[in-house]
């Protein structure tokens, strides 16, 4: 168990009599869902929000909740059936502000600690997206959706609402839609709400997003200490679909021009000015195009002048990031080898140091005012998120997490854990590859369980030692199989050069370190290598499909939201920087497009398929599964084709989470409990097949 584990199950209230059932799909949805931490000014509080789902299972709703940093009770401080999101505290810390869709759209409502009711802030144009409040207290600096036209003129936007009812959807640009929606006529604008109910000020008035809907958030907002000067980011280039090129820019708060401060080719983001106003850090990636760089800490003058860069040397990715002690240091998150870990640089001089990291997972972190301690959501591979206050360990040195809450109690205090350990492997080239190993609950040494290979997406993601609530390796392990999580060349965490490696090589080393991993799995006793399963998502669907036309070794496969054909996702999906960073323009590297597209290896499809896929996604595009399953039925492979339509490219809906993992369990089930193929494998150990180069088609 790990030590995260262990200090959310000693919060548990005790387990009741008798045998403890393994984890269930029920289980899974009737868990509370943590999130949003909020530290008070004064370090006293922590508000968060707790999820459910709706008794109709088609929404989460959620509540808002506080609890002392110092331990107790929590306490409930909503109650209606709504979505609240974003806790924030007023600067003076007599009040509590949160995002509710009690009045129809998103709006900010602000609760006085003392008692009372909730009011609402002044309304602003589409909705609130997010907010923070001025160092004054007296406004918001609200992100909205407006009609560039209008900006933050509320009367004009509705008429221009009202116009574009019934009308179709025009483009003129790319980056037309975006992940679940169309986005064809209006910006997210960074919008002044005097809480006075004063004039409402557009900040970022024009006809683009800022801060960038696609990439960017409130991180990418800040505000100077004497709430003079607002920071915030946005693309510089023309076309935004091709481009992570966000700069950082300084607008007074009073309105006016802008001042650009950066210019590398890459992203800039997270300002962040220091506590006297006289230096400003932030996140950089260097590399233009690259939505995976390596993020770097800078620090310069407020103007953006003078900058160094504190982490040059740092093979870490830094993400969230802070200063300490009113500007003395710098302190950052970040993951290595599938676990988080907080840093702790000088703005002046000296190496980074690592100040600690935890056996788990730092979900969301909100730093106390002199950054020695973070209000988080902490959760693990096994452990459901709980809000924890981490700071200095009482004994010894490092980071520990002091859990406030376990809202998990309820339903895992009576569910049989698995177990989870690191599992490693050489591969091809014999280099490391990494990823974990996830046994049934009451596994024993020498037992051997049917494996599932679970693939991540991205495929700059990976799988850390962290809680899901769309693929949840504990729910697959609980039905008694041995689950394979690999972290295959392409994976975050293990160095640049391991993420880098994925480029222009998409179904060669992850492939082979997918399997490698597999071999190891099936060499250490654990997974049974007569009775394979594999599936994945987005990048994990694609290596999914892309493994069909490699080896025969397992009994199914799931793809959900996966690639087919490469040349025809590019033209369909939306963030174009995406596949023109990893495989180049189609037009221009035809043979790179069908080198590693599943489509090229159709004719040596033969594992029974269950395609999954979200109406409503516009990164992968539903064509794209549909297409999957055609070739499936005209090869006569046994397959399956679920597309749900009012999904994107997550399937998030409690009522569809459960007929989700109903069909996929239900398919991998029966295909496991089969008895074997009339014919073995007859590829290798590892399944290779011919190699990429070897591509039918590739001089298309």
């Amino acid at each position: 168990m790990t030590g995260l584990l262990l200090a959310i199950a000693l919060l548990a209230a005790p387990a009741a009599a008798g045998v403890r059932h393994p984890l269930t799909i029920d289980d899974l949805l009737d868990l509370d869902r943590v999130g949003d931490p909020a530290l008070s000014p004064d370090g006293r509080l922590v508000a968060f929000t707790v999820a459910h789902p709706a008794p109709d299972g088609a929404r989460l709703l959620s509540a808002l909740w506080v609890v002392e940093a110092k331990g107790g009770a929590p306490r409930r401080l909503t109650f209606g059936e709504e979505k609240v999101r974003a806790p924030r505290f007023s600067p003076d810390g007599q009040r509590v502000a949160f995002v509710s869709t009690r009045g129809g759209e998103p709006r900010v409502y602000l609760l006085d600690l003392a008692g009372g009711e909730a009011r609402p802030a002044p309304r602003v144009p589409g909705g609130v997206v997010e907010y923070r409040f001025t160092p004054d207290g007296a406004a918001l600096l609200a992100l909205a959706e407006v009609d560039p036209a209008c900006g933050a003129d509320l009367a004009c936007n509705e008429r221009a609402d009202k116009a574009a009812e019934g009308q179709p959807y025009a483009a003129d640009r790319l980056l037309f839609r975006h992940w679940d929606e169309w986005r064809t006529r209006k910006r997210v604008h960074l919008v002044r709400v005097p809480l006075d109910g004063g004039p409402l000020l557009d900040l970022t008035p024009g006809d683009r997003d800022a801060p960038p809907v696609q990439r960017g958030d409130l991180a990418d907002v800040a505000v100077s200490p004497d709430g003079r000067t607002v920071y915030y980011v946005a693309v510089s280039d023309p076309v935004e679909a091709v481009s992570t090129n966000g700069d950082l820019y300084a607008v007074p708060m009073a309105g006016g021009a802008a001042t650009k401060l950066t210019s590398a080719p890459g992203w800039d983001g997270t300002p962040r000015p220091s506590p006297d106003g006289k230096r400003l850090a932030w996140l950089r990636q260097p590399r233009a195009g690259y939505e995976a760089d390596r993020r770097h800490v800078l620090v310069a003058g407020p103007d953006g002048r003078g900058e160094r860069d504190l982490t040059a040397e740092l093979d870490v990715s830094a993400d969230a990031l802070w200063w300490v002690d009113g500007g003395r240091a710098l302190r950052f998150t970040a993951v290595e080898a599938g676990r988080s870990t907080v840093w702790e640089v000088s703005p002046a001089a000296g190496a980074p140091r690592r100040v600690g990291g935890i056996e788990g997972h730092l979900a969301a972190v909100d730093p106390s005012g002199d950054g020695r301690a973070l209000a988080a959501v902490v959760d693990s591979l096994l452990a459901p998120g709980e809000v924890a206050l981490v700071g200095r360990c009482e004994r010894g040195e490092g980071l520990c997490p002091k859990v406030l809450t376990r809202f998990g109690a309820r339903v895992m205090d009576a569910v049989a854990r698995s177990e989870v350990r690191r599992l490693e492997a050489k591969g091809k080239d014999g280099a490391a590859v990494h990823g974990w190993l996830v046994t049934p609950p009451g596994h024993r040494p020498g037992e051997r369980h049917p494996g599932v290979v679970l693939v991540h997406g991205g495929p700059q993601g990976a799988w850390n030692d962290a809680w899901s609530w769309r693929w949840n390796p504990a729910l697959y392990a609980a039905r008694g199989w041995t689950v394979v999580l690999p972290n295959p060349r392409g994976s975050t965490g293990w160095g640049q050069a391991y993420t880098d490696a994925v480029r222009d090589d998409w179904g060669g080393a992850p492939y082979q370190d997918v399997m490698a991993l597999t071999d190891a799995a099936v060499a250490s006793g654990e997974a049974d290598g007569a009775r394979l399963c594999a599936a994945g998502a987005s990048y994990g669907g694609y290596m999914v499909n892309w493994i069909n036309g490699q080896t025969d070794r397992f009994r199914c496969l799931v793809a959900h939201a996966g690639d087919f054909d490469l040349q025809a996702a590019y033209y369909d999906t939306e963030e174009l920087w995406f596949p023109e960073w990893e495989l180049g323009r189609p037009w221009e590297r035809p043979a790179a497009y069908a080198r590693h597209s599943p489509s090229a290896f159709v004719e040596r499809w033969r594992t029974p398929t269950l395609v999954t896929h979200g109406e409503l996604d516009y990164r992968v595009t539903v064509t794209q599964g549909i297409s999957t399953f055609t070739a499936l039925q005209r090869r006569g492979v046994e397959s399956r084709l679920l597309v749900f339509p009012d999904e994107n490219h997550w399937i998030l809906k409690p009522r569809n989470s459960r007929r989700f993992h109903e069909e996929v369990f239900s398919w991998i089930g029966r295909h496991l409990a089969a008895p074997p193929p009339p014919s073995p494998s007859t590829d290798g150990a590892t399944g290779a097949a011919a190699p990429p180069s070897a591509a039918p088609g590739a001089a298309r």
